[in-house]
Parts: C-alpha cells; structure tokens; sequence
C-alpha cells in the first residue's frame, strides 16, 4: 500500500508525532478520546496492523495502541519483534480483552511499553502516550513555517 493510498484520515504531515490507536470497532479510541479531551491529543484510527504500520511508517515517533485478539495475536508479536529497530522512536501499547490477561508479560516481553484489559483503567495509558508524545521534539521550521503556524487563523489555502 503506498503512502498516497491511506485513508485521508491517516495522511498528515510526516514530522508530527501522532497517537495512532489500531482496533477492530473503535471502542478503545472512544474511550480514549474522553480520556484525552483536555489535553488535546488527537486520535487516529485504523482497522488493521498493515494500516497502523503504514501510518506509523509516515511518522516514525508515534504512539501506536494495538487492540490484542484472538485472531491476531501472532501477527501482532511478529511485528512487535522489529518494532523497536523498525522505529526507535515509537513507543507501542497494547490493549485486550479480559479473557486475554494472561499473554501480559508475553507482550511485554515483545515491547509493549504498557498492557491493559480494562478501559477503566485507560488514564495510566493516556498519560504514558501525553508523555511520550510531548517529549517528541518539533520538527525544525522555516521562518515562514513558523509565522503562519503563530497566526490565529492558520496557513491560507492554495
């Protein structure tokens, strides 16, 4: 799949640091983005690991949430295995269901910088990827760059 085939929802400026949340029906990113609504951090969905690759592929200092099921489990830890040499800069989550507390450590073992099964617990997870992404330095700008992104109104159109 090539960069200009992303959904328009994925395809943003390659430098900025995003919070990228992979899950089969959005219930995590819902929850999430209440968790997250003060801050300010925005939330970009994809449906599969091929797409949360592609994104992060676009911005290399991510914070990926992988949803963990069943069905895509070995998948998942076979990604996971190059994640950090792939992307030095990116931190990856994961999130389950309950009945898949037990693959823990086998997660974490693969990278996961956090695990979690319960959407009640979802703060601990929102603060480790505020963090992660507040901590990813801006991309340099040219003065123009810099005077538009200062205005109110932002950038014109063209």
């Amino acid at each position: 799949m090539a960069f200009s085939s992303l959904p328009s929802h994925l395809d943003a400026d390659i430098s900025s640091a995003r919070l990228i949340v992979c899950e089969r029906d959005g219930s995590w990113s819902v929850a999430l983005r209440c968790e997250l609504a003060e801050a300010g951090v925005r939330v970009w969905e994809c449906r599969s690991l091929a797409e949360a690759w592609e994104a992060l592929a676009k911005t290399p200092a991510a914070f990926v949430i992988a949803e963990a099921t069943r069905e895509n489990l070995d998948g998942l830890l076979r990604q996971m295995a190059w994640f950090s040499r792939d992307f030095p800069q990116a931190r990856i989550a994961v999130v389950a269901p309950r009945n898949m507390a037990r693959f823990q450590w086998l997660v974490r073992e693969a990278g996961a910088v956090h695990f979690l099964v319960s959407p009640r617990q979802l703060s601990s997870l929102a603060a480790l990827a505020t963090r992660h992404l507040a901590s990813v330095p801006q991309p340099p700008q040219t003065m123009v760059q810099r005077i538009w992104a200062s205005l109110p109104w932002g950038p014109a159109e063209t």
